[in-house]
Protein backbone atom coordinates (compact mmCIF):
# COMPACT_ATOMS: atom_id res chain seq x y z
CA UNK A 1 0.00 0.00 0.00
CA UNK A 2 1.18 3.42 -0.93
CA UNK A 3 2.43 5.54 2.04
CA UNK A 4 0.53 9.00 2.77
CA UNK A 5 2.00 11.84 3.97
CA UNK A 6 0.46 13.79 6.62
CA UNK A 7 -0.86 17.21 6.26
CA UNK A 8 1.64 18.98 8.39
CA UNK A 9 4.55 16.94 6.61
CA UNK A 10 3.21 18.41 3.58
CA UNK A 11 2.93 21.62 4.28
CA UNK A 12 6.73 21.75 5.57
CA UNK A 13 7.69 20.50 2.15
CA UNK A 14 5.68 23.02 0.61
CA UNK A 15 7.03 25.87 2.67
CA UNK A 16 10.91 24.61 2.39
CA UNK A 17 10.24 24.90 -1.44
CA UNK A 18 8.99 28.11 -1.16
CA UNK A 19 11.92 28.88 0.61
CA UNK A 20 14.79 27.91 -1.32
CA UNK A 21 12.94 29.83 -4.24
CA UNK A 22 13.62 33.16 -2.16
CA UNK A 23 17.00 32.17 -1.48
CA UNK A 24 18.09 31.26 -4.98
CA UNK A 25 16.28 33.81 -6.92
CA UNK A 26 13.87 36.48 -4.92
CA UNK A 27 11.16 35.45 -5.10
CA UNK A 28 9.51 32.49 -7.80
CA UNK A 29 7.75 29.65 -6.43
CA UNK A 30 10.04 27.87 -8.71
CA UNK A 31 13.85 27.94 -7.92
CA UNK A 32 15.14 28.93 -11.07
CA UNK A 33 18.75 27.42 -9.79
CA UNK A 34 17.56 23.65 -10.49
CA UNK A 35 17.36 24.58 -13.95
CA UNK A 36 19.39 27.98 -15.31
CA UNK A 37 22.78 26.71 -13.66
CA UNK A 38 24.65 24.43 -13.79
CA UNK A 39 24.45 21.52 -10.74
CA UNK A 40 26.90 18.33 -11.55
CA UNK A 41 26.36 15.68 -9.42
CA UNK A 42 30.61 15.42 -8.78
CA UNK A 43 31.12 19.08 -8.52
CA UNK A 44 34.43 18.22 -6.65
CA UNK A 45 36.14 17.06 -10.16
CA UNK A 46 36.32 20.92 -11.19
CA UNK A 47 39.61 22.10 -9.18
CA UNK A 48 38.95 25.68 -10.22
CA UNK A 49 37.54 28.41 -7.21
CA UNK A 50 36.46 31.99 -8.06
CA UNK A 51 36.05 34.35 -5.32
CA UNK A 52 34.62 37.60 -6.46
CA UNK A 53 34.85 40.42 -3.73
CA UNK A 54 32.62 43.94 -3.99
CA UNK A 55 33.78 47.19 -2.63
CA UNK A 56 29.86 47.49 -1.17
CA UNK A 57 27.07 44.88 0.57
CA UNK A 58 23.78 43.84 -1.75
CA UNK A 59 22.68 40.83 0.81
CA UNK A 60 20.15 40.25 -2.12
CA UNK A 61 22.60 39.74 -5.38
CA UNK A 62 22.73 37.21 -7.68
CA UNK A 63 26.32 36.22 -8.69
CA UNK A 64 26.63 34.16 -12.06
CA UNK A 65 30.04 33.23 -13.62
CA UNK A 66 29.54 32.74 -17.43
CA UNK A 67 31.84 29.90 -19.10
CA UNK A 68 33.07 30.83 -22.46
CA UNK A 69 34.34 27.49 -23.70
CA UNK A 70 30.69 25.54 -23.77
CA UNK A 71 28.48 28.67 -24.47
CA UNK A 72 25.76 27.34 -27.15
CA UNK A 73 27.40 29.44 -29.91
CA UNK A 74 30.38 27.56 -29.68
CA UNK A 75 29.57 23.86 -28.08
CA UNK A 76 26.62 22.05 -29.50
CA UNK A 77 24.68 20.16 -27.25
CA UNK A 78 23.52 17.71 -29.88
CA UNK A 79 24.19 14.05 -28.88
CA UNK A 80 24.76 14.97 -25.28
CA UNK A 81 23.19 13.43 -22.31
CA UNK A 82 21.50 15.71 -19.45
CA UNK A 83 24.27 14.73 -16.78
CA UNK A 84 26.84 16.00 -19.51
CA UNK A 85 25.43 19.52 -20.30
CA UNK A 86 24.98 19.70 -16.89
CA UNK A 87 28.66 21.80 -16.52
CA UNK A 88 27.84 24.13 -19.47
CA UNK A 89 25.42 25.62 -18.14
CA UNK A 90 25.95 29.32 -16.22
CA UNK A 91 27.13 28.91 -12.60
CA UNK A 92 25.70 30.30 -9.63
CA UNK A 93 28.26 31.43 -6.84
CA UNK A 94 27.08 31.55 -2.89
CA UNK A 95 26.44 34.45 -1.10
CA UNK A 96 27.82 35.79 2.19
CA UNK A 97 25.21 36.88 4.37
CA UNK A 98 26.03 40.25 3.73
CA UNK A 99 25.93 40.24 -0.37
CA UNK A 100 29.96 41.57 -0.24
CA UNK A 101 31.40 38.15 -1.69
CA UNK A 102 30.41 35.36 -3.84
CA UNK A 103 32.66 32.50 -3.95
CA UNK A 104 32.49 29.54 -6.79
CA UNK A 105 33.62 26.71 -5.45
CA UNK A 106 34.10 24.45 -8.31
CA UNK A 107 34.62 25.59 -11.62
CA UNK A 108 35.93 24.20 -14.97
CA UNK A 109 39.17 25.70 -15.87
CA UNK A 110 38.02 28.41 -18.74
CA UNK A 111 37.42 31.80 -19.30
CA UNK A 112 34.05 33.02 -17.40
CA UNK A 113 32.18 36.49 -17.57
CA UNK A 114 30.39 37.66 -14.61
CA UNK A 115 27.12 38.78 -14.40
CA UNK A 116 25.53 40.65 -10.89
CA UNK A 117 21.77 41.06 -10.83
CA UNK A 118 19.91 42.25 -7.92
CA UNK A 119 16.31 42.28 -7.98
CA UNK A 120 16.31 44.97 -4.89
CA UNK A 121 18.00 47.51 -6.44
CA UNK A 122 17.00 46.72 -9.90
CA UNK A 123 20.28 46.38 -11.10
CA UNK A 124 22.47 44.62 -13.76
CA UNK A 125 26.06 44.56 -13.97
CA UNK A 126 28.01 42.87 -16.65
CA UNK A 127 30.92 41.97 -18.82
CA UNK A 128 29.84 39.53 -20.83
CA UNK A 129 32.08 38.83 -24.24
CA UNK A 130 28.33 38.72 -26.15
CA UNK A 131 30.19 37.39 -29.36
CA UNK A 132 33.60 35.54 -30.21
CA UNK A 133 35.22 37.59 -33.38
CA UNK A 134 33.16 40.65 -33.24
CA UNK A 135 34.24 43.62 -35.73
CA UNK A 136 32.82 46.94 -33.34
CA UNK A 137 33.28 48.45 -37.48
CA UNK A 138 29.58 46.56 -38.24
CA UNK A 139 27.88 47.37 -34.75
CA UNK A 140 25.76 49.62 -36.47
CA UNK A 141 22.58 51.34 -35.50
CA UNK A 142 21.08 50.20 -38.40
CA UNK A 143 21.77 46.50 -37.67
CA UNK A 144 20.63 47.36 -34.16
CA UNK A 145 17.35 48.13 -34.98
CA UNK A 146 17.27 45.00 -37.42
CA UNK A 147 17.68 43.01 -34.53
CA UNK A 148 15.14 44.74 -32.60
CA UNK A 149 12.39 44.48 -34.91
CA UNK A 150 13.23 40.79 -35.92
CA UNK A 151 12.94 39.91 -32.04
CA UNK A 152 10.74 42.84 -30.56
CA UNK A 153 7.43 43.14 -29.60
CA UNK A 154 5.44 42.75 -33.05
CA UNK A 155 2.36 44.55 -34.10
CA UNK A 156 1.87 43.01 -37.39
CA UNK A 157 1.27 39.90 -36.36
CA UNK A 158 0.72 37.77 -33.34
CA UNK A 159 3.25 36.13 -31.01
CA UNK A 160 6.59 36.74 -32.16
CA UNK A 161 9.56 35.76 -30.28
CA UNK A 162 9.02 35.37 -26.95
CA UNK A 163 5.98 36.96 -27.27
CA UNK A 164 5.45 35.30 -23.84
CA UNK A 165 6.88 38.62 -22.79
CA UNK A 166 5.39 42.70 -23.69
CA UNK A 167 7.74 44.56 -22.25
CA UNK A 168 11.76 43.82 -23.64
CA UNK A 169 14.81 46.05 -24.10
CA UNK A 170 17.64 45.44 -26.36
CA UNK A 171 20.69 46.59 -24.08
CA UNK A 172 23.63 45.39 -26.39
CA UNK A 173 25.29 43.67 -29.24
CA UNK A 174 28.20 42.47 -31.02
CA UNK A 175 28.65 41.41 -34.73
CA UNK A 176 30.60 40.37 -37.71
CA UNK A 177 28.10 42.06 -39.84
CA UNK A 178 26.38 38.19 -40.50
CA UNK A 179 25.78 37.15 -36.53
CA UNK A 180 25.07 38.69 -33.21
CA UNK A 181 25.38 38.16 -29.71
CA UNK A 182 22.65 40.31 -28.31
CA UNK A 183 22.04 40.95 -24.48
CA UNK A 184 18.59 41.71 -23.76
CA UNK A 185 16.01 41.89 -20.65
CA UNK A 186 12.41 40.92 -20.81
CA UNK A 187 9.33 41.28 -18.73
CA UNK A 188 5.91 40.34 -18.37
CA UNK A 189 3.36 42.87 -17.01
CA UNK A 190 0.15 41.54 -18.04
CA UNK A 191 -1.38 38.56 -16.36
CA UNK A 192 0.38 35.42 -15.88
CA UNK A 193 -0.15 32.43 -15.00
CA UNK A 194 1.36 29.31 -12.73
CA UNK A 195 1.40 25.38 -13.47
CA UNK A 196 -0.80 24.93 -10.95
CA UNK A 197 -3.47 27.72 -13.22
CA UNK A 198 -3.10 30.44 -10.02
CA UNK A 199 -2.53 33.95 -11.03
CA UNK A 200 1.06 35.01 -10.15
CA UNK A 201 1.01 37.70 -8.28
CA UNK A 202 4.49 38.99 -9.42
CA UNK A 203 6.16 40.11 -12.13
CA UNK A 204 8.56 38.04 -14.13
CA UNK A 205 11.45 38.88 -15.53
CA UNK A 206 14.10 37.45 -17.59
CA UNK A 207 17.86 38.18 -18.80
CA UNK A 208 18.98 36.75 -21.58
CA UNK A 209 21.79 36.41 -23.83
CA UNK A 210 20.61 35.80 -27.56
CA UNK A 211 22.80 34.28 -31.00
CA UNK A 212 20.81 35.48 -34.07
CA UNK A 213 21.69 35.12 -37.60
CA UNK A 214 20.81 37.52 -40.81
CA UNK A 215 18.43 35.58 -42.47
CA UNK A 216 19.89 34.64 -46.26
CA UNK A 217 16.41 36.14 -47.71
CA UNK A 218 16.05 39.66 -48.21
CA UNK A 219 13.51 41.30 -45.43
CA UNK A 220 13.65 38.51 -43.49
CA UNK A 221 15.31 40.20 -40.93
CA UNK A 222 17.58 38.06 -37.89
CA UNK A 223 16.38 34.37 -36.80
CA UNK A 224 17.60 33.17 -33.45
CA UNK A 225 20.25 30.17 -33.83
CA UNK A 226 20.38 30.06 -29.78
CA UNK A 227 19.61 31.33 -26.31
CA UNK A 228 20.94 31.33 -23.02
CA UNK A 229 18.97 32.34 -20.11
CA UNK A 230 21.26 34.05 -17.49
CA UNK A 231 18.10 34.63 -14.82
CA UNK A 232 14.48 34.48 -14.75
CA UNK A 233 12.31 35.38 -11.83
CA UNK A 234 9.22 36.45 -10.40
CA UNK A 235 9.43 39.67 -8.43
CA UNK A 236 7.65 42.44 -7.29
CA UNK A 237 9.28 45.07 -9.27
CA UNK A 238 7.03 46.46 -12.64
CA UNK A 239 10.30 48.20 -14.15
CA UNK A 240 13.31 46.94 -16.24
CA UNK A 241 16.58 46.32 -14.48
CA UNK A 242 19.12 49.52 -14.96
CA UNK A 243 22.08 47.83 -16.90
CA UNK A 244 25.49 48.82 -16.71
CA UNK A 245 28.87 47.08 -18.48
CA UNK A 246 31.59 46.81 -16.25
CA UNK A 247 35.03 45.53 -17.90
CA UNK A 248 36.42 44.07 -14.96
CA UNK A 249 33.72 41.40 -14.93
CA UNK A 250 35.01 40.22 -18.22
CA UNK A 251 37.30 37.50 -19.15
CA UNK A 252 38.48 36.10 -15.60
CA UNK A 253 40.46 33.34 -16.20
CA UNK A 254 40.20 30.16 -14.08
CA UNK A 255 42.60 27.01 -13.59
CA UNK A 256 43.01 24.79 -11.22
CA UNK A 257 44.59 27.80 -8.45
CA UNK A 258 42.35 29.83 -6.41
CA UNK A 259 41.58 33.18 -8.23
CA UNK A 260 39.51 36.13 -6.09
CA UNK A 261 38.45 38.88 -8.25
CA UNK A 262 37.87 42.24 -6.26
CA UNK A 263 36.91 44.51 -4.46
CA UNK A 264 34.62 45.60 -7.37
CA UNK A 265 33.13 48.75 -7.36
CA UNK A 266 29.72 48.68 -9.20
CA UNK A 267 28.82 51.72 -10.46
Amino acid sequence: MRSMRSAPAVAAALALLAASALVMGGGSVVPVGTYLYARPEQPEQFPGKLTVRFSSPGPKRLVVAFGRKFRKDRKSREGTSEAEREPFKPWLGTLSPDGSEAVFAHLPSDYYDVVVIDAERMTIHEGILLFREPDPAQATDAFFEEIRKSLGLRTDRIGGWEGFFDSKEFIRFETDGERAGVFLQQMRLGTALAESGETLKGCIHSVDVVWVERAKVDGAGWQVMARQQLYRDEIPARTLFKSAFVPVLQGVRVGTAEKALGPIELP
